[in-house]
């Protein structure tokens, strides 16, 4: 069984009560610092990717992920090699045209790459990888 697999079956496991709230990415928030509020709804393993829903159609992919801490109070993945986060534009249809990403890997160095299709605003992202690849704050 991989790690993605196994953290995917700790994550069911502990659904409905896994701690809720704003995300972070290697230091970086999604938002403003506790701006928003997401729930897990869902979780599932494909080999080494996480696939984690949320309830407003959202989706976290962690690709091979590393210690985890999962529990009402606490939602946090040490280590991985890629995050993607993908929305749909909040209050718009879900239409693929309202569907957005951010999407950061960690390079062999340490160095947090990012990449995303958001069109309406530049974010100033700091990322660092001594911060947790995903945290729910």
């Amino acid at each position: 069984m991989t790690d993605a697999e196994q953290i995917a079956n700790r994550i069911r496991n502990a659904l409905p009560n896994i701690k809720c709230g704003t995300l972070r990415f290697w230091g970086s928030w999604f938002g403003r610092p506790y701006d928003n509020r997401h729930q897990i709804v869902d979780c599932e393993a494909e080999g080494q990717i996480l696939l984690v829903r949320f309830d407003q159609s959202e989706l976290l992919s962690v690709f091979s992920p590393r210690d985890a801490s999962i529990n009402e109070k606490t939602f946090r993945i040490d280590d991985a090699d890629r995050v993607r986060w993908e929305w749909f534009y909040y209050g718009r249809s879900k239409t693929l045209e309202n569907r957005y990403f951010e999407e950061f890997a960690k390079q062999q160095a340490g160095a947090i790459v990012w990449e995303t299709n958001v069109d309406w605003y530049t974010p100033n992202l700091k990322t660092t990888s001594s911060e947790a690849a995903v945290e729910i704050l």
